[in-house]
């Protein structure tokens, strides 16, 4: 392997090197992962407690998740 060829992967630059603008960039993607991550366990929630939910006391488990869910993705997205 010769220095002239290209590397095989692309070398990730540390958010904390990046101009302002770029980090603001970056921190909005992965907010939006996050939503995404966050709708998805939500919704495999709300599937298995349509078929497995049997007392009250799971139903307020089942609640205070989706609560706690919802604030973060509150949080994340306040400027």
């Amino acid at each position: 392997m010769s220095d002239s060829e290209p590397p095989h992967h692309r070398l990730h630059t540390p958010t904390s090197a990046l101009p302002h603008p770029e980090k603001v960039r970056r921190q909005q993607q992965h907010i939006r992962i996050l939503t995404v991550v966050l709708l998805a366990v939500l919704a495999m929630l709300a599937y298995a407690a349509a078929f497995d939910l049997d007392s009250w006391a799971e139903w307020v488990v089942l609640g205070m998740i989706c609560v706690t869910a919802l604030g973060v993705m509150i949080a994340v997205h306040r400027n």
